[in-house]
């Protein structure tokens, strides 16, 4: 099983790599007047486990997790980067409903949705090591390696001490004079947060210090072939950074489908 995570990073620069050297030309984003749209790419694409309900995405130490969130069927697991099935999984009791995940200092972050309980595992065994309380929905959690960062589904981002595990402090997300709710599955990318935006196929780049909207990425071609492939997927969902090949993989609900993406 270590096999297929020990050489991640590898495989996506292989795959930068051919999707670079090949003569057919990278599916981009039509340029738009709208100075904070954001090009991309569509490097490749990859399997998805189309049973999975994402709700959070994260690669950590060469390894693909993911947690899912559906009554009765919660749980974080090891993702196989080729066929996309979960090789190493732990299920939440039937009682949650998993939400979003990060992980910081060799320890798992996982938010529950209404349940107001997150939990803490050992990055590597899974073993459980506590749990905390929050007074909101628990929606995405993402960390700047200093804080834990997390979304409600309003248009607050609560940064939380990794002690404690209470705010300490809050910004609310603009863009432009308009708050923007419904904020998502989360990750923090080179100093800024990216932020699915809920039943929408918009992801966007918040400056963590002034809660300011600084950049769109609207991946409605992505998400409208999907949709229109597979009428069992669900809307968008899932942000994971690779920091080695600098690729953004991103998902959705139910998709069997996930793809790497390169930001221009």
């Amino acid at each position: 099983m270590k096999n297929h995570f020990l050489g991640l990073s590898v495989v996506f620069a292989c795959i930068i790599a051919l999707a670079s050297c090949s003569k057919k030309k990278e599916a981009e984003t039509e340029t738009t007047r709208d100075s904070l749209a954001m090009q991309y790419s569509i490097i490749s694409t990859l399997p998805h486990n189309a049973e999975a309900y994402t709700q959070g995405l994260t690669i950590y130490q060469n390894k693909i997790l993911e947690s899912t969130g559906q009554n009765n069927r919660s749980w974080i697991a090891e993702v196989n980067p080729g066929s996309g099935q979960h090789d190493k999984k732990v299920n939440l009791p039937g009682q949650y409903f998993g939400e979003g995940i990060t992980v910081m200092n060799n320890k798992i972050y996982q938010l529950t949705w209404q349940n107001k309980v997150g939990f803490v595992y050992d990055a590597k065994t899974y073993k459980q090591l506590r749990e905390f309380t929050y007074d909101t929905e628990g929606w995405g959690i993402t960390n700047d390696s200093k804080n834990l960062i997390m979304s409600d589904g309003s248009e607050k981002i609560y940064f939380l001490d990794t002690t404690t595990l209470k705010p300490v402090r809050t910004i609310t997300v603009m863009d432009g004079g308009t708050r923007v709710k419904k904020l998502n599955e989360l990750e923090y990318i080179n100093g800024y947060i990216f932020s699915n935006v809920y039943e929408t196929n918009w992801i966007l780049k918040i400056d963590p210090n002034s809660g300011k909207v600084v950049g769109r990425l609207d991946f409605s071609p992505i998400g409208n072939e999907i949709r229109a492939m597979y009428p069992n997927a669900d809307v968008l969902n899932g942000i994971a950074y690779d920091a080695n090949s600098k690729a953004l993989l991103i998902t959705g609900k139910l998709w069997p489908k996930a793809y790497l993406v390169r930001l221009q």
